[in-house]
């Protein structure tokens, strides 16, 4: 389907702008369509997962709204900290078709919505509680990445409207995969988010999650309420989806269906950083690339871990807890940056570089052993082990070089 004939169905499946709706006066007949939307992935790393909104269409009034609980504002003073401490402000946007559809089209992101067979009481109960929920006093809600989200706000209100249908016919069935899983999938094209996060990610990322939680991505949601059955107007078992239209066909954005295995492409680059580092040993001007980048490691390695104790220990972040990644990352490193790069130390040089070292080789090697640590981390520990363990060789190798004493020449 073209652009243009996406949004020509649009047009013709809708009304142009805004349902007002009363508390105490239930409509006289069915007066609201609601359709669920499920947007595709963007290029932004915040749109990497999708997105999704529910559309109120009053077909009385010829209004429409668009319900959109993703909405964020960069910059809105203390959002970036608040952002890094894992404690956001969002709230609920409110938007119509037109616009909706003309903003998804321009950001070539797919668009596909779906009409539900909700009861007239249903529908009406909806639209009174989302222009409710959208009133400024009551828009605002504490932003979680996996548990409180645009997605799974959109999930629980519905949820709500059909009496706790959905969490009854999910909660417990085995999801797809783990948090780590999903992600890993959804960054797959943005090599730098998906080493940042994998690593940054923790135990709690690889916990079993059943199909209710899994609906923080808004593909599921859209998955589980196509599934779904619910009593009709005559009291028999229907399905919640009466039919699914694309509104804007464009797929520039793709969402893997599973994580590439990268663990070869990891340890090689581990390997090759490695070597480098070794390098640094090598005694004059020879070396000096190699302390070079040792350094450079030390510091990554060092603020790596400093990251990763915040995330840990001062944020609200829960899947970043108890993270053996840090085996790997260690502070400790930033003790060896000087050090390193003068090709000499002592004896606290030294101490540090074994800790180093023994921390990184415990690192790889409980990375082989998920089911006691709970943490499938593999592919993180093949790619920091090595050149963590080289750091570590290097900090006792230049620490038998009492400071004011050159590397002898060969």
């Amino acid at each position: 389907m073209s652009r243009a004939r996406g949004l020509a169905l649009a047009a013709l499946l809708l009304l142009p702008v805004a349902p007002a709706v009363a508390q105490d006066a239930a409509p006289p007949v069915d007066r609201f369509q609601i359709l669920l939307m499920t947007m595709g992935p963007g290029e932004a790393v915040w749109t990497r997962f999708g997105h999704n909104a529910i559309v109120i269409i009053d077909t009385i009034a010829g209004e429409n709204r668009v319900y959109n609980y993703g909405t964020f504002d960069f910059a809105a003073p203390g959002f970036v900290q608040r952002f890094v401490q894992g404690r956001p402000r969002y709230w609920l946007g409110v938007s119509d078709w037109q616009r909706t559809l003309a903003e998804y089209t321009h950001y070539e992101r797919r668009v596909e919505v779906q009409e539900l067979a909700l009861l007239p009481v249903q529908k009406a109960e909806l639209a009174f509680r989302l222009a409710q929920n959208a009133e400024p006093a009551n828009r605002e809600y504490l932003y979680d990445y996996f548990r409180d989200n645009c997605s799974t706000r959109v999930r629980d209100m519905l949820d709500q409207i059909l009496g706790g249908a959905l969490r009854r016919a999910t909660e417990g069935v085995p999801a797809e995969g783990s948090l780590r899983f999903h992600m890993a999938r959804s960054l797959t094209n943005d090599l730098w988010m998906y080493l940042g996060i994998l690593t940054a990610m923790g135990p709690a990322a690889d916990r079993p999650l059943d199909q209710w939680g899994e609906m923080f991505l808004p593909a599921k949601v859209q998955e589980r309420v196509r599934e779904l059955r619910v009593p009709g107007p005559d009291g028999r078992d229907v399905p919640l989806v009466v039919r699914e239209q694309t509104v804007v066909d464009l797929d520039t954005w793709q969402i893997e269906a599973a994580p590439p295995d990268r663990r070869f492409a990891l340890l090689g680059a581990g390997m090759v950083l490695a070597i480098l580092i070794a390098t640094g040993a090598i005694a004059g001007a020879a070396g000096i690339p190699g302390r070079a980048i040792a350094g450079l490691w030390a510091v990554v390695a060092g603020l790596g871990g400093v990251l990763l104790c915040y995330l840990w220990f001062l944020s609200d972040h829960v899947a970043t807890a108890g993270n053996w990644n840090l085996l790997m990352l260690s502070p400790l490193a930033l003790g060896l940056v000087w050090p390193v790069w003068r090709a000499r130390g002592g004896a606290a040089t030294r101490a540090v570089g074994v800790t180093i070292l023994a921390l990184a080789l415990l690192g790889l090697v409980l990375a082989h052993l998920p089911g006691l640590t709970g943490q499938h981390n593999l592919g993180i520990a093949l790619l920091l082990s090595p050149p963590s363990m080289v750091l570590g060789w290097l900090g006792i190798r230049v620490s038998r070089r009492p400071a004011g004493v050159p590397p002898a020449p060969r």
